[in-house]
């Protein structure tokens, strides 16, 4: 999905959907700043023209997969976390291999 598929609204609700996760309660006063200066920038987005318009939806839509792929990258990073000590030898070869997009060979369970 790119910026021109993507409404506006949706991008807007991603955005507050992860400023709500990220925000520690302590930052509560921060939250809500941020929060409502996100707001009066998509309202406000509305009124310019076309081609700024679109500027600024690619922007936030670029922000958005930002925070989505760093979040992504936080849980996996997270799940990765300690797997020395968990996962066998055998298991930790195949999940780096994934990583890099290969694939073990098949070996037999006796050797």
């Amino acid at each position: 999905m790119s910026a021109t598929n993507t409404p506006p609204l949706h991008v807007l609700r991603g955005i507050l959907r992860h400023l709500k996760k990220s925000s520690p309660c302590s930052a509560q006063t921060n939250e809500l700043t941020l929060r409502q200066h996100i707001i009066s920038q998509y309202r406000a987005s509305i009124d310019l023209p076309p081609e700024k318009s679109s500027a600024l939806r690619a922007m936030a839509y670029d922000y958005f997969v930002l925070k989505t792929d760093l979040a992504e990258r936080a849980r996996l990073h997270e799940l990765d976390a300690g797997a020395e000590e968990k996962l066998s030898p055998r298991e930790l070869s195949r999940r780096a291999a994934a990583r890099a997009g290969l694939q073990l060979p098949k070996l037999d369970e006796g050797t």
